[in-house]
């Protein structure tokens, strides 16, 4: 080297250990200060480092000392580069390390990744640390100081060392291989000795993924021209394992794009209408190349296979003619055509066409298939409308003709940002465990709890899976904004949307200052112009719903807790119209009673066109609202809040309280139904300010009146008779017993949904009797904090029935059904915003703000 000259590059270059990346060399070297023999005392991981100086180093995984897995060939991963004009590209495949240092418990490794067509020096680093003896982290490191920009993508590919008996994934016991969009992103294989190996990844909005598959749309919802990560998650297929090829392989930072033009689709061939397989009191007449469904409900239906390519986005078109609004999805089923999942996730029904021949399209993201097939699935769309039809013998008819189905080219490329001199880093977990059953649950269940442990959290089993779950739904918005989004579930969100209230509690249940800075500032800027907080927002098309719900009020109150915690500069003129606008809309005349359209909560799908003063949960959340404004101290609002209209304020929230009948009452009218809701204000209060507006009595009369339900022998407590309590549920006058809810008596529901309640065909379900577990959580804390005698057995059972109600997913979830006959528990699993009980449980002293990885002292 040239002593007089030293370029910049150079200058960068001799503060990394440099290398090039070769190809494949197994020679084992041994680690620093031990052979290739493990320590003693030190079973389960252990890594240890093959390779040489010419051939570069990698690093493998051992379990008890004998060598389990490695990573990509050998080496660390694989990668594509591209500069901003996507002119010029570079692959590095199964890179290797220059140098290593570490032992069997902590593992660094150093090199370059040098692009030739790009004339750029990638500088690499990759960690392994053993964080317990079952479980191992993996970190990769990536910076370049000699461009602008360079798009990337990196893939990480675990392949065990022997061949496996299987392979699986979150959603399937015997995963074929392919790419997956599951409900949690994990897979694995398990070893003939019945070793079981998972491999997992750190939160979306870290590692920088999405599971957005789709846009909203009216009357249903396509796919995006431009879909990101459809292969996050992909593994060998049943061809490759003929080779001896084994593999489950991450792919950071991959976009799907669209190729347009009149010749970029291809034909997929269809089944003659003879072939078709109906379902339930489904069936199928033909005339003049129209197929003819005739129908009676939702559960008909005719069944259409085809075969497809995935990951693949599908073109879909028809026309239809239809007295009620039909439903047209894509499924991925069995050999038997049976249902495996949905792969539309749910759509909104197509209008309905009673005389004119009218035309249906859409595009459809099917994520990889292998060993499964698909099937369009023709129906009855869940509507109102359709119960209005008359037609002869209770059938519906749909007539369907020019049915095709295309499949569109795509092309992929790299989507992360790596800028100059700004490095990026991929976390990766590895698993091994010998004791994990062979069951779907058993894959489950370990997913969620090393993923926690990963990260540093701390708890009980379902406080480790809630806040598991909400890591694996904190996204990016998308390939072109990297913000953290939160969605409540995969199912409604793969769309990108978010919503308020579940961003709200959700990220109020940790300590995470990022997410809750950065979230409860988007919310800020999504702001109306009359100073409301939207309901919903997400990418791709507007979705505006700003109305007089808990929104705007949630939003306050989080402006109020990220300034408490985090000592948040808050956008104070944000601050300032949201208070001007709860001051206007929902206590008009500046007199403490609450004034709203819609009910302020989780059912605010409700609607008082007329506005009403008669609902309890809203009039106690005004009470908490009023005082969070006053808290807030906002010039020229604040002040104008007197103590007398805070005093009427709780005054009038205690007056829903019946004393002959021992509980609030949900609405003024309404005496014969008892909820969660009615108390929710009241924890908001003694979580917010330390402040009961009830009184001890009216909480404890109010829990002693909400059934125990779900017996269970194997619960903690099996003596209170009862797992879980309704979220709303009837309490007819004249006795002691309840009821759920029918078709002409559903008290606080709208008639749009009595009919789904005809024949009791919801009893237990949703809001008619279904368990929620953060409503009743922070319903048992506040009976905690007024003295309520059966709140630590209530706490303690419910939150084992989170994970054992519904056996084979031990997963956070919407609801829990109560009715053992209508054992359905809805399609939102693994759902976020139940993390708020990791709070709730704070303020009961079961946990302690440490327990989080995240939390830190102001």
């Amino acid at each position: 080297m040239n002593n007089r000259f030293i370029s910049r590059r150079r200058f960068i270059e001799s503060s990394v250990t440099g290398g090039l990346a070769v190809g494949l060399g197994l020679k084992a070297e041994p680690l620093r200060g031990a052979a290739c023999a493990v320590p003693p005392g030190l079973d389960g991981l252990t890594l240890q480092v093959a390779g040489d100086a010419k051939q570069g180093y990698g690093a493998f995984l051992f379990f008890n000392g004998q060598p389990v897995m490695r990573h990509n060939h050998g080496g660390e991963f694989s990668a594509v580069f591209q500069n901003e004009e996507r002119s010029l590209e570079d692959r590095i495949s199964d890179w290797k390390a220059a140098s290593w240092t570490g032992d069997a418990t902590h593992l660094t490794l150093d090199g370059e990744c040098k692009l030739k067509n790009l004339n750029t020096t990638v500088f690499v680093q990759v960690s392994y640390e053993r964080i317990t003896p079952r479980l191992v982290r993996k970190k990769i490191r990536l910076r370049q100081a000699d461009m602008f920009l360079l798009y990337y993508q990196l893939s990480n590919r675990l392949e065990p060392q022997e061949r496996p008996a299987k392979l699986w994934s979150f959603d399937q016991l015997d995963w074929q291989g392919g790419a997956l969009h599951e409900y949690f992103p994990a897979a694995g294989f398990r070893m003939k000795n019945g070793l079981c190996v998972g491999l997992l990844t750190d939160s979306g909005y870290r590692n920088q993924w999405t599971r957005i598959v789709r846009r909203d749309g009216r009357p249903v919802k396509p796919a995006p021209r431009r879909i990101p990560d459809a292969n996050l998650y992909s593994g060998s297929s049943p061809e490759e394992h003929r080779g001896g090829n084994y593999f489950v392989q991450q792919t950071f930072g991959e976009v799907m794009q669209q190729i347009a033009g009149e010749h970029s689709a291809e034909t997929i061939v269809l089944p003659e209408v003879s072939s078709w397989k109906t379902l339930g009191e489904g069936s199928l007449d033909e005339g003049d190349g129209v197929a003819i469904l005739s129908a009676r409900s939702t559960e008909d239906g005719a069944i259409i296979p085809f075969g497809v390519k995935g990951p693949a986005v599908l073109s879909v078109r028809m026309e239809y003619r239809s007295a009620a609004p039909m439903s047209l999805g894509v499924w991925r089923v069995d050999e038997q055509l049976q249902k495996l999942d949905d792969v539309t996730l749910y759509n909104d029904g197509v209008p309905e066409s009673p005389v004119a021949w009218s035309e249906f399209q859409t595009t459809v993201f099917v994520p990889g298939s292998r060993g499964y097939g698909s099937a369009l699935f023709l129906s009855v769309a869940p509507s109102e409308q359709a119960l209005k039809v008359e037609a002869p013998g209770g059938l519906l008819k749909i007539e369907v003709r020019g049915l095709q189905v295309h499949q569109i080219s795509t092309r992929s490329e790299p989507y992360h940002r790596l800028e100059m001199d700004h490095a990026e880093e991929k976390t990766i977990f590895v698993f091994a465990d010998e004791t994990i059953p062979d069951t779907v649950r058993g894959h489950r269940l370990s997913c969620q709890l090393y993923l926690a442990e990963g990260l540093g959290f701390k708890g009980g089993e379902t406080e480790k899976v809630v806040y598991a779950d909400l890591m694996m739904l904190c996204w990016i918005a998308g390939p072109e904004s990297f913000r953290p989004i939160l969605a409540p579930s995969i199912w409604y969100s793969a769309a990108g949307e978010m919503y308020l209230r579940d961003s709200f509690f959700a990220l109020n249940g940790i300590h995470n200052r990022q997410l809750n800075e950065s979230v409860f500032g988007l919310w800020g800027e999504n702001q109306g112009s009359d100073g409301s907080i939207n309901t919903l927002v997400e990418p791709n098309l507007a979705n505006v719903e700003r109305k007089s719900n808990d929104s705007t009020p949630l939003w306050l109150l989080w402006a109020f807790l990220n300034r408490r915690r985090f000592g948040t500069k808050l956008p104070m003129e944000r601050v300032r119209k949201a208070a001007e606008y709860c001051l206007r809309t929902y206590d008009p005349r500046r007199e403490g009673r609450c004034w709203a359209q819609f009910v302020m909560g989780q059912l605010d799908v409700i609607q008082y066109p007329e506005g009403t003063s008669s609902i309890c949960e809203n009039q106690g959340m005004l009470a908490v609202t009023l005082r969070v404004i006053k808290e807030l101290q906002i010039p020229g609002v604040s002040e104008t809040i007197s103590e007398k209209v805070l005093g009427q304020a709780e005054e009038l929230y205690r007056s829903y309280y019946d004393p002959a009948r021992k509980f609030l009452r949900p609405a003024r009218h309404i005496a014969d139904a008892i909820g969660f809701a009615e108390i929710f204000p009241e924890y908001l209060s003694l979580w917010l300010f330390g402040r009961k507006i009830l009184t001890d009595e009216i909480v404890v009369n109010h829990l002693d009146r909400i059934p125990a339900m779900v017996s269970r022998k194997d619960c903690p407590h099996p003596e209170v008779v009862g797992t879980v309590r309704p979220i709303l549920i009837g309490l007819p006058e004249g006795g002691q017993g309840w009821s759920y809810f029918n078709e002409r008596w559903h008290p606080m529901i709208s008639n749009s949904f009595a009919a789904s309640y005809i024949n009791h065909g919801m009893d237990g379900i949703y809001y008619n009797g279904g368990s929620w577990m953060r409503m009743e959580v922070c319903g048992y804390v506040t009976g905690k904090l007024h003295g309520w005698s059966g709140a630590t057995k209530a706490i303690r059972n419910r939150l084992w029935a989170e994970l054992h109600v519904a056996s084979d997913f031990p997963t956070s979830q919407e609801y829990l059904a109560t009715d053992a006959a209508h054992p359905f528990f809805g399609y939102h699993r693994v759902f976020a915003w139940n993390s708020f009980i990791l709070q709730a449980l704070e303020q009961a002293a079961w946990r302690t703000p440490e327990m989080d990885p995240d939390h830190f002292t102001k």
